[in-house]
């Protein structure tokens, strides 16, 4: 389906749909120079991909034909002056319990073009496009300390849906035990399940299940002897600890150690978490992987901030997830 909305042009260029033939490698560049404050491993990570892929001609001959089908960014417009590619929103497609959901991506505008619209623009674009091509949800991030970008969305119609924040704790500088009286650490337990999933799917409610990696499978943390199998089946490395406070169970925390010899945490807490002993739980997974290259956590911002915190993470961002209504039925 031919895209209705006519392309913008101005006296500093026009916007058009991205060429994956010859754009990629412009876009990469783009990124990096807007976000090379911002960018974590794993995105450095995709920007070399976009690079390679760029060099790779046989990759270039199917991707074109593959933009609807697989999730990468293959699709979208840029905005060009002059032959030279100064801004960028990519649309990456996701299927999931057989709805059509298109991520808004690598939203950026070159720093010697801004303020004048471009992102606004492009953004707007990929909405249409996404409607036309059935999408049943848009979906896109932002960083929490971009408040003009998150204005423009909330005018375009998106609303936040969720807020995390990644923590990281590097290996060293972590305090001997100080567990204060009626504190106790141990293993999980097959009873402290129900209580540790039901906090697990309240702080990561499902509206991201449709994105890779944002929550594994929960019952690759379970108890039962088939959760075991899954977890010898696909290989995955979890330790997992649970906290007391006078007899009562306070929190639990799930960390899966990665090929790449980074650990990342899972933790499970109620709405209104004990500080003293969440931050004695995530002391003793830090001492725990002392070895390894550092322990991640993603969790929603809110009342575990100062508890994670104070057990030695620092805060690296805070992601607004936001969605916007798909296709307009009548």
């Amino acid at each position: 389906m031919n895209l209705t909305l006519p392309l913008a042009a101005t006296t500093f260029g026009q916007a058009r749909p991205l060429n994956i033939l010859r754009d990629l490698s412009a876009v990469a560049d783009l990124i990096e120079l807007c976000f090379d404050k911002t960018l974590d491993s794993d995105g450095r990570a995709q920007v070399g991909e976009m690079r390679r892929h760029a060099r790779n001609r046989d990759f270039l001959n199917w991707a074109p034909h593959m933009a609807d089908a697989i999730s990468l960014p293959l699709s979208g417009f840029v905005w060009e002056d002059g032959g030279r590619v100064v801004g960028n929103a990519s649309l990456v497609p996701f299927h999931r319990w057989g709805r059509r959901i298109y991520l808004i991506a690598n939203v950026a505008t070159h720093p010697d073009y801004r303020g004048r619209g471009i992102g606004r623009i492009l953004t707007e674009m990929a909405m249409q496009r996404a409607r036309e091509k059935g999408a049943n949800s848009l979906w896109l991030h932002v960083r929490d300390d971009n408040p003009s970008a998150i204005h423009i969305y909330h005018d375009l119609g998106f609303r936040e849906r969720t807020r995390r924040t990644e923590w990281f704790a590097h290996s060293g500088g972590i305090p001997q035990d100080t567990a204060g009286p009626g504190l106790k650490i141990r293993p999980r337990a097959a009873g402290d399940w129900p209580s540790q999933r039901n906090w697990l799917e309240r702080g990561y409610p499902p509206d991201l299940e449709w994105y890779p990696g944002s929550q594994p499978s929960w019952d690759s943390f379970g108890p039962r002897l088939w959760d075991g199998f899954y977890r010898l089946l696909m290989d995955i490395d979890v330790s997992q600890w649970a906290v007391e406070k006078d007899g009562q169970l306070r929190a639990a925390v799930s960390c899966r150690l990665r090929e790449n010899r980074k650990a990342s945490a899972w933790l499970a807490a109620p709405p209104h978490p004990d500080s003293q002993a969440l931050t004695e739980l995530l002391l003793y997974a830090r001492r725990t992987f002392v070895h390894q290259r550092g322990l991640g956590l993603e969790y929603p911002s809110g009342p575990a901030d100062e508890a994670i915190r104070a057990a030695g993470f620092s805060a690296r961002r805070t992601l607004l997830w936001m969605e916007a209504p798909g296709q307009q039925l009548n």
